[in-house]
């Protein structure tokens, strides 16, 4: 199997956080192809399927290299011939490319035996489900030595070829909320009898939009509410009201502050509408920071094979591979994937031909 048709099988079994069980079999699989000699090892972890592999070749410290596995819960729309075997899941983030570029790093490294050590991470569960921290918490990451760490993500309008990225705040911060009002049911004859937790809903988005304005005159922030969700019939007062939603800043003091006004504006709202208020925070990541020396690393290795490289704007797009660049100095740099669908769209499919800028980009950086 070559790295292509690796590429198309993961793309064709695609598994959501923390179930990537035939894509980390698959993964093994070609592994075992590679017969790799006894300055390898490979690892497992105990609470995840993610996959460490390891390449010993002298007493020093390690360079990790991370791809992500996970898909997500989109039903594909590319009409590729290798199109997702599980209804209702794709790779609309590009995850395959990730793999498929990671492992042709690694046969690269087998063939060429650099002088210097590596670490390969497989990693679970990176669209928002946790799965940098759930690694990081077995520490077996952390029982090495790691000088710096690397990934890539691929970009949507972004020609094959071309590479980008900046130095400092590359990714920022994004959290995601739910917030639920509950009220009274009572038939729509009867207002009085009831407690509209659709009003709240409302006066919530209300209040929140002006107290966020005045944040956004000072920071760079993002706010959106995605999902309201209230009711179950029209003549029915609603018992129940959903926001689900998303802010972005770049820094986690601006982060906290947004966390705190939608906490206390949600509890105002509660007591002018006479329901309760529940804030849940779900997902939050670190800010991924990129190291100027490893810009400037990956810049000459482009220019030594004759790809484009241009400087990145600092994107509110959330990446847990902020959780690498907190603890060890850190790359993440865009690979221009040749399609223009939007990442996470029921149609966004990287062209194969972007594999081979990644494999050759990924294998400068490792020393090849």
């Amino acid at each position: 199997m070559d790295i292509i048709s690796l590429r198309h099988g993961l793309h064709k079994i695609p598994e959501i956080a923390f179930a990537e069980h035939k894509t980390k079999a698959l993964l093994l699989k070609y592994l075992s192809s590679l017969s790799l000699d006894s300055q390898w090892s490979i690892k497992e972890f105990a609470t995840s399927p993610g996959l460490l592999i390891e390449y010993t070749a002298c007493e020093a410290a390690y360079r990790l290299f991370r791809a992500d596995m996970d898909a997500l819960p989109s039903t594909e729309n590319t009409a590729c011939p290798y199109a997702s075997e599980h209804a209702g899941m794709m790779h609309a983030c590009g995850h395959d490319v990730h793999m498929a570029v990671l492992m042709g790093l690694i046969a690269a490294v087998a063939l060429q035996k650099p002088a210097r050590n590596l670490l390969f991470l497989f990693q679970p569960a990176e669209e928002g489900k946790g799965g940098a921290q759930s690694i990081l918490a077995e520490g077996i990451i952390q029982s090495h030595t790691i000088d710096s760490a690397i990934a890539l993500h691929v970009a949507s309008e972004m020609p094959i070829g071309t590479v980008s990225t900046k130095a400092g705040i590359f990714f920022g911060i994004p959290q995601e909320f739910d917030v639920r009002f509950y009220g009274k049911a009572a038939h729509v004859a009867y207002p009085e009898k009831g407690i509209n937790a659709l009003t709240a809903g409302l006066e919530f988005m209300n209040r929140i939009k002006p107290a966020l304005e005045a944040l956004s005159q000072r920071e760079r922030v993002l706010f959106n509410i995605g999902k309201m969700e209230s009711g179950v019939i029209r003549n029915i007062i609603p018992d129940c009201c959903i926001l689900e939603g998303t802010h972005r800043s770049l820094n986690p003091q601006t982060r906290d502050a947004m966390n705190e006004n939608i906490r206390e504006i949600a509890k105002q709202t509660a007591k002018s509408t006479g329901t309760k208020a529940e804030v849940e925070l779900l997902c939050s990541y670190d800010p991924v920071v990129n190291n100027e020396t490893l810009v400037n690393e990956l810049i000459a290795a482009i220019r030594t094979l004759d790809y484009q490289f241009t400087i990145a704007e600092t994107a509110m797009t959330g990446e847990d591979f902020g959780f690498f660049t907190t603890l060890y100095p850190g790359l993440l740099f865009w690979l221009g994937s040749g399609c223009d669908a939007p990442l996470h769209s029921d149609k966004f499919l990287p062209q194969d031909e972007c594999i081979k800028v990644g494999i050759e980009t990924m294998s400068k950086l490792a020393g090849l």
